[in-house]
Formats: C-alpha cells, structure tokens, sequence
C-alpha cells in the first residue's frame, strides 16, 4: 500500500509540474508581513519590498550546513536591499517538510524522496502529511548512501555479520532522521534488526554526526551508514583520521531497495574520500529547495531566478554543487513533488519548460 502511495504520489508530482499554469496573481506568504506578492494579472512577479524568510537547513557538519551559507549569500545579493535570511541549523531532511508546512520555516532543504513521501503522508511521515509542500528547484546535487567500517573491527561484509551473529557497534544519526532511517532499512535488507545487533551482544547509538566522528576516533563505534555528498564534511575527516573499509552493497539488495522504496542509484567514483579506492555503486537521492503554498508566486520566482542565474556561485560554493544546471532544476523525478507557480513561471520565462 505504501509503495502505491508513493508512486502515486510521484506521478502526481510529475503531473502537476507539467499542468500548473504561470498565472500571474500569487498569494503572499502568511509567514512574513513584508512578503510582497505578485502582481495580479500582469505577470509581473518583481519583488520592491524587503522580505523576511527563514530557511530549514541542517546540523554542523553536514553538506546542507554548508549550503544554508552558500544559498543563503546569493539569494541576500539578489533580493531587496533589507531582506533578511536566517538559516535554521538545527532541523534536518525528515524535519524540514514539517517546519515548512507549520510556517516555522518558508523554505529550506529536501530530498526528492523524503519530499515525495510527506507529501503523501508515508514512510516516516504517517498521520504527519505536508499537502502544501510544493518544490522551487529540484537536482541540485548528488547523495550517496555509504557503509563505512572502521578497519580496525575487521568487518567487510555485512552478510558475514548477520550469518555469524557477530557483535558490532553501529551509530546512526537522530532517530527519524533520513540517516538513521535509510541505515535500518539497509541493515533489514541485510536480515538485521536493531534488537538482533543487541541480541548479539552488540549496540546501537544514535547521535550527532560529531559525536559519531569522535566515537570512530576512540575506537568505540564500528559501522556507520549514512547519506553523504562529495566534499561531505564529516566523513572527509573521519575518512583522513582513522582507516576505513568502504562497502558494497550486493547489486541485488540495491534492486530490491530501489523498487520498494524508489530510491535512484548512482556511482561514487573512486578517490572521492581518503581510502576509498574503487567505485562504489550506492543509493542515491538529490536535494531540492522546497517550500509551501503559503509562499507568494513573487517569492518563489525571485528565489528560483536568483539561483539558477548564478550558478557559477553555487559550483563554486560546493564541490556537490558542481553539477547543477538550470535545464536539470524542474525535472520532476529530481523534485519529487509538484512545483510552486511562481517557481514554474521563472522556468517557463526562460525557456526551460
């Protein structure tokens, strides 16, 4: 049921991003009185007023921490003078949906399939649905899910684990979080349950993703799996700290993971962190930049122009930006979910629709 859900959900997405019009009246955003909204009936969506927006990124030490600066920057030199950006750290891909729909936040960072799945109401967002959330830009990146092992544990196969009951300690990120998430869904995959892991004499902590990078340098976690960029912060320092083995998951499991949850796969070429020297074929996802309806046509467009008319600064800002291209950013499938108008009204203006 859940996967007819989701795949409902996406050829809605998909639907929706090729029918909504880019009619020129929008509704201003209720989370910020100087939001000013579209010009009605002119097709004029400028902004003339300041406007005053919170965007939902992510915790130190992760790629969207990096990138609420960088988004953040452009957008501030391509607003009007006075707007004020305050990036929200303290938030993640699970929660951002959800601060996006309660109006905490106007904006901020998704996944494509995270996006798809609180739009729907399935998955990790059951009984917590966000109906309004509605995409701005769509492919920004890349998202890897990486197994990592400390060498010191020995461990290079997590069959081998599940078949010898051998103990071992993992860390996840937060309960809930995308992180901790994927990483029982791969563990399952494997016949490994969080009860097994203890049963076996083993443990599992979750925690911050700098607590996890100190508690591989004490030699007091084993296996980590987690969703990582190029140029990702923590794992390029953990990776040029201590040895690791970086796993492949069976091309079988990937299969069975990508149809019964719809995750994409792609390449992480060899040498993109210390250690890691052969291709690794993963699950992956990409980022998009979401908001609701509650924001106006005028807002969205502004934002929507002011970053894919400034790419240079956006390759520039990230290695895991390097990639993004305008004609890519209204993609359905790097979406996830239906676009807002004023966002397709900037793609329709320049041609990319």
């Amino acid at each position: 049921m859940k996967k007819r859900l989701l795949a409902l959900g996406l050829s809605l997405a998909m639907s929706l991003t090729a029918l909504v019009g880019c009619g020129g009246g929008g509704d201003t955003a209720s989370t910020s009185s100087s939001t000013q909204s579209a010009v009605a009936g002119s097709g004029d969506l400028s902004l003339t007023e300041p406007v005053n927006l919170n965007m939902a990124a992510a915790k130190m030490g992760t790629s969207w921490y990096s990138y609420g600066s960088i988004f953040s920057d452009i957008l501030l030199q391509n607003l009007p003078s006075g707007s004020q950006i305050t990036v929200e750290t303290n938030s993640g891909a699970t929660s951002n949906p959800l601060l996006i729909e309660n109006g905490s936040s106007q904006f901020g960072f998704g996944y494509n399939l995270s996006s798809a799945w609180a739009l729907e109401g399935v998955e990790v967002y059951e009984g917590r649905a966000c109906p309004d959330l509605l995409g701005l830009v769509g492919n920004l990146d890349t998202f890897y899910y990486v197994i990592v092992t400390s060498a010191e544990s020995g461990i290079t196969d997590l069959a081998d684990v599940a078949a010898n009951q051998t103990p071992i300690r993992v860390s996840t990120t937060e309960v809930g979080n995308m992180g901790e998430v994927v990483s029982r869904l791969v563990l399952e995959e494997y016949g490994i349950t969080y009860e097994d892991i203890e049963a076996w004499g083993g443990q599992v902590a979750h925690n911050d993703l700098t607590t996890i990078v100190d508690a591989f340098k004490d030699g007091q976690t084993d296996l980590f799996i987690h969703n990582v960029t190029l140029g990702h912060a923590s794992l390029t320092e953990l990776a040029v700290t201590i040895d690791l083995n970086f796993l492949q998951m069976p091309q079988d499991m990937i299969d069975s993971m990508c149809e019964k949850y719809n995750f994409s796969t792609a390449v992480l070429p060899a040498g993109s962190f210390n250690g890691q020297d052969e291709d690794i074929n993963c699950l992956s996802l990409t980022t998009n930049l979401v908001a609701s309806s509650a924001m106006s046509d005028g807002v969205a467009y502004a934002i929507t122009k002011a970053l894919c008319e400034n790419t240079e600064a956006l390759h520039a800002g990230h290695v895991a930006l390097e990639d993004f291209t305008p004609e890519r950013a209204c993609d359905p499938a790097g979406l996830g979910i239906p676009l807002h108008p004023g966002a397709q009204a900037y793609f329709e203006e320049a041609g990319l629709m």
